[in-house]
């Protein structure tokens, strides 16, 4: 199931954007400070290290805890006991004193209250603004675990992957989040944007005919597209069936009758196997965050360039930005987490039936060797609105 990877641009509650990001300029930012990984100069070193990532991973955990419950966005600025706090956010008492305990020993509520006083919480401002885009994805490992954490462990002894079906609540939680952006950005700042490259050009919306969205997962980014251009004609395409009766539910309740959504798989589509007869006739094919969790990527993009129009037409691939090569990816200020999600997700997913499991990290370079492959000239887009995705404009090269 596609997913939008969002995790630099969500909104917090009150539509404040989150404020960690990784450099957004490979060449001027991300290149001059990659590195060889290092290590601590003494044991003591290495030791207090350890003792912090375990204090780190408790304090995230208690985080996605914080997220899922609602007691993150019902801290208060102000200083409050745990009672005032726990009926603020309708949670038990006791749990939210031991959250709290949690946060405080973390540093990220502050405590306050003397000997004989009742100890009295706050959230100050600069941190909740921190927080507000990207507190919900401490939801995320945990919930990876909850899934797959015993399937992954065993796979890595196997060598192979791990059934989609563990994956269900996962994706159906970072569908929402994907969702939520596409709402945002999608209409009025992505699909401009496609028509901006310098090099790989694309007239826009206007002359669009046929819309295809790959790996479509529940039909968000279809449903908007066809909602926007009333005469395009749009198709979204996922293997997931309960997605795709999902987004074919939710366009039928809205009316909209110029979507529509087809249980398949885009590795198959270049060679027909599918009968959409959509090949050769696509404007414009995306696909958001899905290519690098499939098992035969190189076919999705076969399948992309066959259904674009005969020398026209556009692919826009969205994917995390990162380098191929480990070493230049060690300055990310994510990389750890954005390889963690990999392994518990991207890669096994990659692996089931013999695929290569590229994971999420699988890089610019690994991703142009591969569009240049399956026949595209191809242009990286750096949007100054998502920092944290590239977006591959693909061309399909004259013949």
């Amino acid at each position: 199931q596609a997913t939008w990877f969002s995790c630099a641009m969500p909104a917090g509650r009150g539509g404040a954007e989150a404020r960690f990001c990784p450099p957004r300029r490979f060449d001027s930012e991300w290149r001059g400070r990659s590195a060889v990984a290092g290590g601590c100069r003494s044991m003591a070193d290495f030791s207090a290290h350890v003792t912090q990532l375990l204090n780190s991973q408790a304090v995230a955990t208690a985080l996605g805890v914080a997220s899922r419950t609602g007691l993150l966005q019902a801290l208060p600025s102000e200083p409050s006991t745990a009672q005032e706090i726990a009926e603020r956010a309708g949670l038990a008492e006791r749990y939210v004193q031991e959250l709290l305990a949690v946060l405080v020993c973390g540093k990220v509520v502050e405590l306050s209250g003397g000997e004989g006083e009742l100890p009295r919480f706050a959230l100050p401002q600069e941190r909740r603004e921190a927080l507000a885009g990207m507190g919900i994805y401490f939801e995320e490992l945990p919930l990876l675990s909850q899934c797959a954490f015993e399937q992954v462990s065993s796979a890595a002894r196997s060598g192979g992957g791990v059934a989609p079906s563990c994956y269900s609540p996962f994706s159906a939680w970072m569908g929402r989040l994907a969702d939520a952006k596409h709402e945002r950005l999608l209409v009025e700042r992505f699909l401009p944007a496609l028509a901006t490259g310098s090099r790989v050009k694309w007239g826009g919306m206007a002359g669009c005919e046929v819309v295809c969205d790959l790996g479509c997962g529940r039909g968000a980014a279809a449903l908007l597209i066809a909602q926007a251009f009333p005469n395009v004609r749009v198709v979204g395409i996922d293997v997931d069936a309960p997605a795709i009766e999902a987004a074919r539910a939710r366009a039928a309740e809205l009316g909209v009758g110029n979507v529509a959504y087809h249980v398949a798989d885009a590795t198959t589509l270049a060679g027909g196997a599918e009968g959409l007869e959509l090949l050769g006739r696509c404007d414009l094919v995306t696909a958001f965050d899905a290519i690098h969790d499939l098992t035969n990527p190189a076919g999705a993009l076969d399948g992309a360039r066959a259904l674009l129009k005969p020398g026209a037409g556009l692919f826009a691939m969205v994917d995390i930005r990162a380098r191929t090569r480990l070493g230049e990816n060690v300055a990310h200020p994510m990389a750890a987490f954005l390889y963690t999600v990999s392994l518990m997700h991207c890669m096994p997913q990659g692996l089931n039936h013999g695929g290569p499991g590229l994971g999420m990290m699988w890089g610019r370079e690994k991703a142009l060797e591969m569009l240049a492959a399956a026949g595209f000239d191809t242009e990286v887009l750096e949007l100054d609105f998502d920092s944290f995705n590239d977006c591959y404009l693909c061309a399909p090269k004259a013949q």
